[in-house]
């Protein structure tokens, strides 16, 4: 089901750039305007102290990175392909040299050179021990210099050979900033107001509220196919469905499974259904704080049982029907040849095995406290309601409490916290099983950090991380599932589906990502 969602997609896909070159010199008088009606934003547009799902439906039609993913000839998007880099090239084991495109200009009219990408995966501003841009050191693990050796050409060493580095330049690491621009206004004013490369140029952000960006008809890439766009906040569902039927928005986001019939039957509209290379999962807080100091999660026998109390195939299922499925831990087919279709999860469901955990645990029927985010994933709330019940059919008791914003939903104390994984890292496991979990992560780093990696876990990954050769990496890369699965510090449940409903006088195409692209390779008006 999912390679044929991917291979239609493609097919789509081919056909928006052939309509996009016979519509290429449209003048900008004559183009619409779009209005994107989202659940939120992200507070701020740095694309690396703002990374996150939100924050990801804009930072691409602002920014460029330096490389991208070619979904054309691939439909997990294995293959790089140049893009703000016009290619990459290994002069040492340690060292990479990457030349720069000439002739691209940032929004201000400036030109981009060696020195804005030296500046923007720099030690300042990504991977210091106080970074500009918090948030970006996963990205930047073992980079130990960052050199413009020419006006157009980039040198990046490694502390040890990293073979997988230019595929680095496809996440928030590879987007381009004004250095210049960057360091006169300051890290939070560009947030608030960013410059960059892309198609689209901000003209006003307001994260209460909205985002608009206007098109940039000096685009390097091809003229951009919209006046102007604007990411309207408009939190609740029934409002910005309403919004579409009646025209008033070109497209929304995050479509409830049961409203999916609703939205396929309203007269110029379109539903668009696409699985991303997302996760939707939740962690276990593990630690003992102020505010939960007897914490019973700090119990491995405990969350061992949660994971089995729940029979998550059955959920996804009837939430998602064939669209998605739910992985064993860091099992996923765009991992490539690291991916086994028949490896199974050490603790997958087993109500039986659940009690027994139950009863060599500490646990003594404390009530567990889950922060969701309100609408943030799709379906995530619904699961959620339904793994309470099952829980509560082996003796766990769980709360949810729902909150507005991760804001609230960081705030201690809880014991659950909501919270997606991405795998955009292409054909190895490297970012979301030890960039995501291991010790530079959100995860034990954070002010809402939920554990501290074991010493084997760190171990095992330190080795995991220098290594070349592929059968050796495959085999700490198995033994890394393994450990990880036996601490059980957090729980997948799905594949992520991206829903989005949008008028029938446009062309638009996704891709695998939850990144939204408005380019003229992906977005076309009739």
């Amino acid at each position: 089901m999912l390679k044929t969602i991917y291979k239609t997609l493609i097919t789509v896909f081919l056909a928006a750039l052939m309509i996009a070159a016979l519509n290429f010199s449209v003048s900008a008088e004559d183009r619409p305007e779009l209005v994107f009606a989202v659940d939120n934003l992200w507070q701020t547009m740095d694309p690396v102290a703002g990374i996150s799902t939100s924050g990801g439906r804009v930072h691409s039609n602002v920014f460029d990175t330096l490389a991208r993913r070619n979904f054309y000839e691939d439909e997990y998007g294995r293959k790089l392909v140049p893009h703000l880099a016009t290619g990459w090239t290994k002069i040492s084991p340690n060292i990479w040299r990457i030349e720069i495109r000439k002739g691209v200009k940032f929004h201000d009219g400036t030109e981009m050179t060696a020195e804005d990408v030296a500046f923007s995966m720099s030690e300042e501003r990504i991977w210091a021990k106080k970074p500009l841009a918090p948030r970006g050191k996963r990205y930047a693990r073992g980079m130990i210099r960052v050199e413009a050796v020419g006006p157009y050409t980039v040198e990046i060493e490694t502390s040890s050979p990293d073979p997988k580095f230019p595929n680095r330049l496809v996440t928030p690491l590879g987007f381009v900033l004004p250095k210049a621009h960057y360091k006169k206004v300051g890290h939070d004013a560009f947030g608030q107001m960013p410059v960059g490369t892309g198609p689209y140029k901000v003209t006003y952000f307001d994260p209460s509220e909205k985002l608009t960006a206007v098109a940039n008809d000096d685009y390097w890439n091809g003229k951009p196919p919209a006046s102007k766009i604007t990411w309207l906040i408009v939190p609740e569902y029934g409002t910005r469905y309403a919004g579409l039927a009646a025209g008033k928005f070109d497209i929304i986001f995050g479509i409830p499974a049961d409203q999916e019939k609703v939205v396929s039957s309203t007269k110029g509209v379109r539903l668009l259904k696409q699985s991303i290379e997302n996760y939707p999962m939740f962690a276990f807080n593990m630690l003992a704080t102020k505010d939960l100091p007897n914490n019973p999660l700090q119990d491995a026998n405990l969350r061992k049982a949660i994971v089995m109390g729940v029979d998550r195939d059955a959920i996804t299922q009837a939430l998602w029907g064939d669209a998605t499925f739910t992985p064993a831990p860091f099992n996923f087919p765009e991992y490539g040849d690291y991916y086994d279709e028949n490896r199974k999860a050490r603790y997958s469901f087993n109500q039986e095995r659940a009690r027994e955990f139950l009863a060599k645990s500490s646990y003594k029927g404390e009530e567990l406290e889950w922060h969701i985010t309100r609408g943030f994933y799709p379906n995530y709330e619904t699961a959620a309601e339904i793994m309470v019940e099952q829980w509560l059919e082996i003796g766990i008791k769980v709360k949810l409490t729902i909150v507005d914003n991760f804001g609230l939903a960081y705030k201690r104390p809880f014991h659950f916290l909501n919270m997606s994984m991405s795998s955009e890292f292409n054909g190895d496991p490297y970012r979301p099983l030890w960039m995501d979990w291991g010790p530079t992560s959100s995860r034990c780093c954070a002010k809402h950090k939920t554990w501290t990696p074991t010493d084997k876990f760190l171990e095992i990954g330190k080795a995991f991380e220098v290594e070349t050769d592929f059968a050796k990496r495959k085999e700490g890369y198995l033994k890394l599932v393994e450990e990880w699965e036996n601490v059980t510090p957090g729980m997948y449940l799905w594949r992520n589906v991206l829903t989005y409903a949008y008028r029938d006088k446009i062309n638009w195409v996704t891709g695998a990502s939850a990144r939204t692209l408005f380019d003229h390779l992906h977005l076309q008006f009739k």
